[in-house]
């Protein structure tokens, strides 16, 4: 009964997710990017200049992979690369006003297509929030002891 229990937690997560990409998905595609692209330009608009390699390192892909999707981004003019000071040898990608703006209208879009989640109500949804944070601290505690 306990194993089957947390399989089904483990799953509904798994299919929230799932959920919630496709309607990024959705939005990204009507807007002419993918959601590894709008992804890409979001670790942009948090930090403003990354190299290829830190890029890759927050999106948990390879560089060869990240190199091509940034590729594609600095052709569609939403990045671009610059020489970065303090190592001339090393490219720093930045975001352009073109990138912050497609990201900014397609999380929108999409942010407001999840709203209807709030009918569940603000305190279940606090609830659910703080039982997730004691989820994730059990499994690094348990990640630790390996």
């Amino acid at each position: 009964m306990e194993e089957k229990l947390v399989k089904e937690v483990i799953f509904s997560f798994r299919e929230v997710q799932r959920k919630t990409h496709h309607v990024l998905a959705e939005e990204a595609a009507k807007r002419e990017i993918t959601t590894t692209q709008l992804l890409a330009i979001r670790e942009l608009q948090r930090e403003s200049e990354l190299t290829l390699g830190e890029l890759a390192e927050r999106m948990k892909l390879g560089k060869s992979t990240v190199s091509g999707i940034v590729d594609r981004l600095v052709k569609a003019g939403f990045l671009e690369r610059t020489r970065n000071e303090s190592n001339r040898r090393a490219l720093s990608l930045a975001l352009t006003e073109k990138g912050a703006t497609k990201a900014a209208e397609t999380y929108h879009v999409f942010f407001n297509r999840l709203e209807p989640i709030l009918e569940i109500g603000e305190e279940r949804l606090q609830e659910m929030l703080e039982i997730h944070q004691e989820i994730i601290t059990i499994l690094e505690r348990e990640g630790a002891q390996d």
